[in-house]
């Protein structure tokens, strides 16, 4: 099969008819009727079947399309790098960070890298670390602001700042209890929020509980620390969150140290092997400074 054949193919297969492929390609009906006729031919077998004018895929079809779909990713790969090499500066700075950091950590960055950077256009992307990660491999950003390390041969990161994990409870629910720290097996007695293990931090958490033999009950899981927070302002529980996430919070929240202590990394990946702008290099410091602050 040759690349228009597979595109053609993978059109069909999404969309079910001749037509409705036709305008997801830009061409016309003949043209992928061709296309699905010339493919038919090379293959020996048919790949679709007519029924009440729709295309129903055979099962070579059906064995096929992961393979295809697997091709037609690959094929966007390129061609988003292909663009986001040929921007240039066009594109002005970009900006690719986790959601939880946006909210409170990069406006305070911005404020002083705008300080010495005031004409240059910023665009931000909030995105979870590893599909920053991706991205970043794709040259879709100039900076990727993340939670931990994230190894990947395309890129390079550096240390930012080392927080750690905490308890954020609702002020209500704690009382008169001062303590500054919290163990987690008193956490797991009673159902909390927590981030999901497909996350780097949610994986952190689940081998502590999993090193300690113990599970946590039945509670609330959400993707992001910043969420996490939110449902903790409103009284549905403590929530693990990471520490700098805290530092947004708008004081409804008793914030205790997890105990065993669980570092967190944010870190700033770049491309491998380009050199880094200066103003690559300005942003990073003025992450560092408002992490830190």
């Amino acid at each position: 099969m040759r690349l228009k054949h597979i595109e053609v193919f993978h059109a069909v297969m999404l969309t079910g008819s001749v037509s409705a492929a036709s305008k997801l390609l830009h061409v016309t009906q003949p043209a992928v009727t061709q296309s699905l006729q010339l493919a038919e031919l090379q293959l020996g077998y048919a790949l679709f079947t007519r029924q009440r004018r729709r295309l129903v895929p055979t099962r070579e079809a059906q064995a096929l399309y992961p393979e295809v779909q697997a091709l037609m990713s690959q094929l966007e790969s390129v061609r988003r790098m292909a663009g986001a090499l040929g921007s240039g500066d066009g594109q002005g700075f970009r900006i690719l960070i986790v959601p939880s950091l946006a909210v409170k950590a990069l406006p305070e960055a911005l404020k002083r890298f705008r300080r010495r950077y005031r004409d240059l256009p910023i665009s931000v992307r909030t995105m979870h670390s590893n599909d920053i990660a991706r991205a970043m491999a794709l040259q879709e950003g100039d900076v990727g602001i993340v939670y931990g390390r994230l190894p990947h041969p395309a890129l390079s990161d550096e240390l930012v700042a080392t927080g750690r994990l905490v308890c954020a409870s609702p002020r209500s629910r704690t009382g008169a209890d001062r303590r500054t720290t919290v163990a987690l097996q008193d956490l797991l007695r009673e159902p909390f929020i927590r981030i999901d293990e497909r996350d780097p931090l949610g994986a952190v958490l689940a081998d502590q509980w999993a090193r300690l033999e113990l599970s946590p009950r039945a509670g609330i899981t959400v993707q992001t620390h910043h969420i996490a927070m939110i449902m903790a302002e409103q009284g549905f529980g403590p929530a693990i969150i990471d520490s700098f996430t805290a530092q947004a919070s708008a004081g409804d929240l008793h914030i205790r140290t997890l105990l065993p202590e669980v570092p967190v990394e944010v870190r700033a990946v770049q491309p491998q092997g380009l050199r880094s702008p200066q103003a690559v290099s300005d942003f990073i410091a003025a992450f560092r400074q408002a992490v830190e602050g």
